[in-house]
């Protein structure tokens, strides 16, 4: 019997350090917070779908990464590429009410969170470029163009 509860502590001691835990990143250049958990990072954004598909595209790209299949519908969409040591990355978007967006990003088979913390910042870097550009308007004023700032 003592043989058996020893085995069961062993077993135990060595699943729980095998399974990974959950941490949060506080992304430092636009305070946007994800959460890594079962080797998959995860974050939502107040951004709609679109703007958030375009800009991981523009990472995907920036990256240099192998873009296997790129879709995006007004509900979801999905980036699946390669990376240089031919691990998967697939980037998942889904619409949340209010204009939100889930983001899913997976990088290998058993995850890789260096790797999606720098596609993550890349694509937050490409979003915050977009919310810019967005939030500015030209107006034109006879011959001159006037840049307004909308507050929200």
């Amino acid at each position: 019997m003592r043989i058996r509860a020893r085995v069961l502590i062993a077993l135990a001691i060595a699943g729980s350090l095998l399974v990974p835990g959950c941490s949060t990143y506080h992304d430092p250049a636009t305070g946007a917070r994800a959460t890594y958990a079962c080797e998959t990072l995860k974050a939502r954004l107040d951004v709609p779908i679109g703007t958030v598909y375009a800009a991981a595209r523009r990472a995907t790209a920036e990256l240099r990464l192998r873009s296997m299949r790129a879709a995006e519908d007004g509900i979801s969409g999905e980036i699946a590429a390669l990376d240089a040591h031919r691990d998967s990355v697939c980037v998942d978007l889904g619409a949340l009410p209010e204009n939100r967006t889930l983001l899913t990003i997976r990088v290998g088979v058993f995850g890789d969170k260096n790797k999606s913390i720098v596609l993550f910042e890349r694509i937050l870097a490409n979003l915050s470029q977009e919310e810019r550009a967005a939030a500015i308007t030209t107006v034109q004023w006879g011959s001159q163009s006037i840049e307004l700032q909308r507050t929200r």
